[in-house]
């Protein structure tokens, strides 16, 4: 059997009741958390723009935009969910191969809330789209390159932008009943909506990646329900894709492992080792941003004493829009920036949307603190071991030394906090459920009626499987614009 036919049947053919109670709870966790980040950015210049261009395509369908209310058709819901999703920066990260989650609930939601399914049904078709996606990124496996002296030189065949397609795909397959060989159609499909290479030249050069970062992730979920919906209808892009090189010709340096795709099915499950994302910055910052983290809390340093700052970490850090201490122009830029990161922790700005206010971006408090700061190489990145691949987990060898109150401070971190692994510092699940209440209180500060709609969120999300209708819980996710 083709490879590309036993994932479609693997994706098909796990029931609710197949799912075990730890990667349920998991897969609830992940859901929880990508809403929170959704609804976290609405308010955003990008979260607003997403509100209009929703107005313009076309309100009053039976789809339901996160944290807005307004209807639409599920096309432009899944659209518009899986780009506020991504727009904070700070939702999960598979070892940093790219993002599923937004793309896989922001299809699932969409067709779940259309058709009037059940909370088992969205919770399998998120599951499955992200176990998918990261799966795909197995394929395609991505890895540690290493020059002709044996030092790490960086990092290929990351095409995260793409993996979401899949996991959107994946999901719309399981609340369409597509059959398996619609769904190995609709892979084919998907090749068609996946982002190339073409934009990653640009990470070399430009400072300023504007404000769509490297793709828009809700094309990624609208893009995977496209290529469902037009493999139901008989039309298929490139069959068998996964039991050809296509993959490796687009995505030029990557390497195709089959049974990393299909490894485990059923039995090994991805979903729990994803990172959840604390801060809402790049996942490359976070590993020298956690280790800055330790010292400043457990130094209790104030951002007036800190003199200057060095951040070590992975050997890709040329890159000027990471090396940047300048003001961030917009949001995008300061979710790559080492400098602005480390300056809203020193200051103990809550992470989220408030890092990227005027203030925060071009105030004289930060911009003070971000000149303090220099982002150098850890020289022990440049060891192919250092990275935990052999132990089939993701480390980024990184420091933090810190020079305040006339001393030199100094800690180290190889995982990054919300990381999975043994060896990392531990999150909860209370992390998670404060994490979420953090996005979204703001949308009504003031509000004890909202704090208690919160509440029945978090309990609801949680607690999904015992829901009859989806469209019960969409109802609760927005403060209505109707």
């Amino acid at each position: 059997m083709e490879v590309t036919q036993q994932l479609a049947e693997y994706a098909l053919s796990v029931r609710f009741e197949d799912l075990p109670e730890s990667i349920a709870r998991s897969a609830k966790l992940l859901m929880l958390d990508t809403i929170g980040c959704a609804m976290g950015a609405i308010g955003t210049t990008s979260g607003l723009a997403v509100r209009r261009i929703v107005r313009q395509s076309g309100e009053g369908g039976k789809a339901t935009v996160l944290g807005s209310g307004q209807r639409t058709n599920p096309a432009t819901a899944a659209w518009a969910n899986g780009r506020l999703a991504n727009i904070l920066d700070m939702d999960e990260c598979y070892k940093v191969q790219g993002h599923h989650a937004q793309a896989a609930l922001g299809v699932a939601l969409a067709l779940a809330e259309t058709g009037g399914q059940d909370g088992k049904s969205l919770l399998s078709a998120f599951t499955l789209g992200f176990e998918v996606g990261v799966r795909l990124g197995n394929f395609l496996s991505p890895r540690v390159t290493v020059d002709e002296q044996g030092r790490t030189k960086g990092w290929t065949g990351l095409v995260g932008p793409g993996q979401g397609v899949h996991a959107a795909c994946t999901a719309a397959a399981r609340l369409l009943a597509m059959t398996p060989a619609e769904l190995s159609d609709a892979y084919g499909n998907c090749a068609q909506y996946m982002v190339g290479r073409d934009w990653s030249k640009q990470w070399g050069r430009d400072e300023d990646l504007g404000m769509l970062k490297y793709a828009d992730t809700g094309w990624n979920a609208q893009g995977g329900l496209m290529a469902a919906l037009h493999a139901r209808e008989g039309v298929r892009g490139i069959r068998n894709i996964f039991d050809s090189d296509s993959y490796a010709q687009v995505f030029q340096g990557v390497i195709l492992n089959p049974e990393a795709m299909l490894r485990g099915r059923g039995s090994e499950w991805y979903l729990p080792e994803t990172s959840i994302k604390f801060w809402p910055c790049c996942r490359w910052i976070h590993y020298a941003l956690t280790a800055f983290h330790e010292v400043v809390r457990k130094n209790k340093l104030l951002p007036n004493e800190i003199e200057c700052v060095d951040l070590l970490t992975f050997p890709m850090i040329p890159y000027p829009r990471f090396a940047s201490t300048g003001d961030p122009p917009n949001l995008v830029a300061a979710t790559f920036s080492f400098a602005h990161a480390a300056a809203m922790v020193a200051m103990g700005v809550p992470p989220g949307p408030d890092w990227f206010t005027k203030e925060n971006l071009a105030g004289d408090k930060a911009r003070r603190l971000r000149q303090r700061v220099r982002v150098r190489n850890d020289e022990r990145g440049f060891d192919p071991k250092s990275w935990g691949l052999e132990e089939g987990v993701l480390k980024v060898p990184s420091r933090a030394v810190v020079n305040a109150r006339g001393r030199q401070f100094e800690a180290q971190s190889d995982f990054a906090f919300g990381d999975a692994w043994p060896g990392a510092r531990r999150y909860t699940e209370g992390d998670v459920i404060e994490k979420f209440k953090r996005m979204v209180r703001p949308m009504a500060p003031l509000s004890d009626r909202w704090d208690a709609r919160i509440d029945q969120m978090v309990d609801q999300v949680l607690n999904v499987e015992k829901i009859g209708d989806v469209r019960e819980l969409v109802a609760s996710l927005s403060l209505d614009e109707r």
